[in-house]
């Protein structure tokens, strides 16, 4: 019988802490029961010391027979108890013997009795005592016996029912402890998500199977086990993904985070480099005021362009009229009007000379203010000046000066966009060290759980394998015979199999449509080929189903020896025949892999047949019969 500290070690491999609490309240009502037990073992000991005590009243009795019925009345009492007899039975008995002590006297003591009667009475008494004291002697040897096996049958009888109902009492507060614990490991796999009908649909069929005998204790006791196992492996792995999906989608976010935060500090560096090279604000008012005096110069020169042109045409009609006049020739008049015109014409030339250096100097102060812009765009700042009516230098100023402020407010949010993304990452980072280090533990924990498990595993065999190993032992030898009877019939099929597969071997690579020269080499590849095929199904039989590399080596001959024979024998084509036999030679010794399989599957067979009738576990015979 297990003892307290048995049993607290035995749950204490099962159950949590709650388990484990539970269960002492209930082992420590089993220790009362237990108590109780030691008190009715030592009630049963004083019984049986109390049979040596009922000897010892018999031998009073006996030794008071000689005093006839009076003498033994008062040993009676004594007598009937110390055998296991009720106070009212020595009562009774005693009863009867004092009545039959009182006739007696009554009828001696009577003096109107007649002679004859009272002598016939006092011998029938004699006689009575004397049929009485052997018939006393007579119970008492067989009180005693039957008593002593009685008592001794009866002792250990509720001794053992004791035994058994402490243990079907502590087996079932047990079961039901586990019952606990498969409710709530059940109910934690639910929250998780996990379908826990499959399971229970297990434990069901399990019941049922060992109920209609279909199954053995043990195989119940173990699929139960592997159920519970399997749950809580499922509980664990799905954990396990649940961080692994963690791991991977804060791997996503770093790396986005990443990206992002470097693209922002590229970003930044690009904004503080180019606010470090924008002009400055007095060096944009000059160009402004570049632009607005080219612009007022140029207006202002292209202003005096039309009379210049006007007057140096009318000094030209002028001209013309002086030369008609005077037939054609130059005058002193002409002359000073012809010299005229080309001051004129020299002025004109110089205003033009002048608007366009006005001009280049306006393209100049535009394109520099144009790059200005196209920087300010690029940071998102989109400057455009207005120079419509009323405007000036100074409005346009007011447009930069806002602009650049803009361009700087930009640069600055850039900045604080790259270190609060940099802050990101490195949270980011953080979060998946430390869920790679939760997933590592739980890795650990879930190899050391899987260790318990095949221990718990282990354990459970081992202690089950001690239970049936006389019944394996029993059966050793038949399923031997029926390991025997399988592997001929799998040695044999596996050759079966193999011939077949000989048969089917073909020549391949064979062209469609050969030339008369490549038939006739065809046709003498097909026949050596043939020929090894034959000498292969030669090396093949019940006994024997593997081809070593001797037999390989005669395929190879045979094959040989026919291109010899028929004039085609070259190198290439013998290498090619040796590669087709050397393959298919695999391939058959490939099939001889699958006898054990077979084997093992008709061994199953076999063995359910053997076991129909009882039942038994197969794991502890197959360890015994072959490791199977």
């Amino acid at each position: 019988m297990a003892t307290k500290k048995e049993i607290e070690i035995k749950l204490k491999s099962t159950l949590d802490g709650k388990g484990v609490e539970e269960a002492k309240q209930k082992i420590d009502s089993l220790n009362k029961s237990t108590e109780q037990l030691d008190k009715d073992s030592q009630q049963a000991t004083r019984s049986v010391k109390n049979m040596g005590q009922g000897a010892l009243q018999a031998a009073y009795f006996f030794d008071d027979l000689q005093y006839g019925i009076r003498g033994i009345m008062n040993n009676i009492p004594g007598l009937v108890m110390e055998f296991g007899g009720g106070a009212g039975l020595a009562g009774a008995m005693s009863l009867a013997v004092l009545a039959g002590a009182k006739l007696y006297e009554w009828m001696g003591k009577t003096e109107d009795k007649s002679a004859d009667l009272a002598k016939k009475m006092k011998e029938h008494s004699k006689e009575i005592a004397e049929a009485s004291r052997q018939a006393i002697r007579a119970s008492y040897q067989a009180l005693q016996e039957f008593n002593q096996q009685e008592r001794t049958k009866t002792v250990n009888e509720e001794y053992q029912n004791y035994v058994k109902g402490i243990t079907r009492e502590f087996e079932y507060q047990t079961e039901e402890l586990e019952k606990q614990i498969r409710l709530r490991r059940e109910e934690a796999a639910r929250q998780k998500g996990i379908d826990t009908r499959q399971a229970e649909l297990d434990r069901v069929n399990l019941e049922v199977g060992y109920q209609e005998g279909r199954i053995t204790k043990r195989q119940r006791d173990y699929g139960l086990m592997m159920v519970d196992q399997n749950l809580d492996q499922k509980i664990r792995q799905r954990d396990l993904g649940v961080e692994q999906a963690n791991y991977m989608d804060i791997g996503k976010q770093l790396a986005e985070a990443v990206k992002a935060r470097d693209a922002a500090e590229a970003h930044a560096f690009d904004m503080q480099f180019k606010q470090g090279n924008l002009p400055s604000l007095q060096n944009v008012l000059g160009l402004l005021q570049q632009q607005e005096r080219s612009q007022r110069s140029i207006d202002s020169l292209e202003s005096q362009l039309p009379d210049l042109r006007g007057e140096i045409w009318e000094k030209n009609k002028e001209y013309n009229k002086v030369l008609k006049r005077n037939g054609g020739y130059e005058t002193t008049y002409s002359s000073l009007v012809k010299k005229e015109i080309d001051d004129l014409v020299a002025k004109q030339d110089r205003l033009v000379e002048l608007i366009k250096t006005a001009r280049e100097e306006a393209n100049q102060a535009n394109d520099q203010l144009k790059s200005f812009q196209d920087v300010l765009g690029e940071g998102g700042v989109n400057l455009e000046l207005d120079y419509s009516q009323g405007t000036d230098v100074n409005s346009r100023f007011k447009q930069v000066s806002d602009a650049v402020e803009e361009f700087k407010k930009n640069t600055d949010a850039a900045k604080k966009q790259f270190d609060k993304l940099t802050e990101k990452a490195g949270s980011l980072g953080d979060a998946m060290a430390s869920t790679e280090a939760s997933i590592k533990n739980m890795e650990q924990i879930d190899a050391i759980q899987n260790q318990i498990d095949a221990g718990k595993v282990k354990s459970f065999n081992m202690q089950r394998d001690r239970e049936e190993a006389e019944e394996a032992r029993r059966n050793e030898e038949k399923i031997k015979k029926a390991r025997e009877r399988a592997e001929r019939e799998a040695q044999k099929q596996t050759a079966e199999r193999q011939q077949a597969m000989i048969r089917g071997i073909t020549l391949e690579g064979v062209p469609e449509h050969p030339t008369a020269q490549q038939r006739a080499r065809i046709a003498a590849a097909r026949e050596a080929l043939n020929a090894g095929k034959k000498r292969l199904s030669e090396s093949i039989s019940d006994k024997d189903t593997e081809i070593d590399p001797s037999e390989l080596q005669e395929v190879f001959d045979v094959m040989k020896n026919s291109l010899i024979e028929s004039g085609q024998y070259t190198k290439k084509l013998m290498d090619f025949l040796k590669t087709i036999a050397t393959a298919q030679t695999a391939n058959v010794n490939a099939i001889q892999a699958d006898t054990k399989k077979y084997v093992d599957a008709k061994f199953e067979e076999i063995l359910k047949i053997v076991q129909k009738g009882n039942g038994r576990l197969q794991t502890g015979i197959n360890r015994l019969a072959g490791g199977f």
